[in-house]
Formats: C-alpha cells, sequence, structure tokens
C-alpha cells in the first residue's frame, strides 16, 4: 500500500503465519521506488527471511523455528496518525544556480516531452535506472504523474532526489521536474586536473 510497511501490515503477516510458513507480499506505489529498503525493514521488523523476490512481489519465509506464542506484540493502529512537516523540497532558487537559470530550468524541463509517464499505485521498480540513464545525455528530466495525486507526486520526488541523486526544481500539475545538478562540470575538471603532468 501507498503507507509502506505499516504495524497493521506486521500484525497481519505474522497472522498469516500461524496457518502457512510464507506469505506473499505484492508492493505497489511509491514505496516500489526503493525495493531493497522495503525488504530490509521487512526482515527487521517481522524476523522473517526474503526468499524470493521478483520486481514488486516477495516471498516472506517466518523460519523453521517460528513460533506462534513467541510473537512480537505489535501496537495496532486505529488511526492514520498526521503527516510528519517536512521541510520545503523545492526551493525558490536551485542550489549553484541563479535566479534567471532556474526558471529557464523549469521552462525546459516544462517543455521537453515526459521521460515516463506514472500511474497511481503503480509500480515504480525501474524509475531510478532511466532517470540516472537519462542524465547522462540530459540535464532536465520530466516525469508525467498527473494520475498519481499530489502526494504521492512529492514523495516521488523526495525519493528521487536521495536515490538517484538529483535536485527537485518544480512540482506543477502533477509534473516532476528534476535537475541532475552540476556534478558533471565538477567531474570534468577534476578529470582535467588528473591529466596534467605532475
Amino acid at each position: 500500500g501507498k503507507d509502506g510497511v505499516t504495524h497493521n501490515m506486521l500484525d497481519d503477516i505474522h497472522n498469516h503465519w500461524r496457518r502457512a510458513e510464507a506469505v506473499r507480499i505484492k508492493c505497489l506505489g511509491v514505496a516500489t521506488l526503493d525495493m531493497d529498503n522495503i525488504c530490509f525493514h521487512l526482515e527487521d521488523k517481522t524476523g522473517g527471511r526474503i526468499i524470493y523476490r521478483s520486481i514488486n512481489i516477495l516471498i516472506l519465509y517466518r523460519g523453521r523455528n517460528y513460533d506462534p506464542k513467541q510473537r512480537p506484540v505489535i501496537p495496532l493502529m486505529l488511526w492514520k496518525p498526521l503527516a510528519p512537516i517536512y521541510p520545503k523540497v523545492v526551493q525558490n532558487v536551485a542550489e549553484g544556480l541563479t535566479f534567471e537559470e532556474t526558471k529557464e530550468m523549469r521552462n525546459k524541463g516544462l517543455h521537453s516531452p515526459p521521460l515516463m509517464k506514472l500511474t497511481r499505485n503503480g509500480v515504480y521498480v525501474n524509475v531510478v535506472d532511466k532517470v540516472r540513464e537519462a542524465f547522462k545525455t540530459l540535464e532536465v528530466v520530466r516525469l508525467d504523474c498527473s494520475h498519481c495525486g499530489t502526494s504521492d507526486c512529492k514523495k516521488i520526488g523526495v525519493k528521487l532526489r536521495d536515490l538517484v541523486p538529483c535536485i527537485p526544481i518544480l512540482f506543477k500539475d502533477e509534473q516532476i521536474i528534476l535537475w541532475r545538478g552540476k556534478r558533471d562540470q565538477e567531474d570534468s575538471v577534476s578529470a582535467h586536473c588528473a591529466s596534467w603532468p605532475q
């Protein structure tokens, strides 16, 4: 689900393990951007082991010596907690650019063809790799999230910022504009300096 690994989900897993040795989990939505993180937390919080993984499908094994009477007590969430207040994702002026350059980058991104079209509660396993690949040739990338909803759109932007890494410079009309940053220029300068004779 869109909320990721929750208390209620962990309790459901233990309830399934009473009747069966393994449970099949299908992951959807923003969480699928970082499947390694999902696998780590499922194993860490449940004490089970992932024995099969294919795209967004996982099979979680309870272990040979699992005892349902010794299962951890997980407090259930009877209502959804308030969303935390995060710091602002998009700055008025992107780091390393002037205001005019940032504005130009945003316009360039909005008028470029979308790299991908993301659907609500879709499987985003390959998005990070595609964005990284695109940044080898493009400076700015646009993702079309017109069916995802505003909250999911921002969550996707934050995840990509940390995983790619890149700089989100605009969220508008459910479009994400990502800038690769100035790292390529720095890389070329360092490579140029390394080629000088000592």
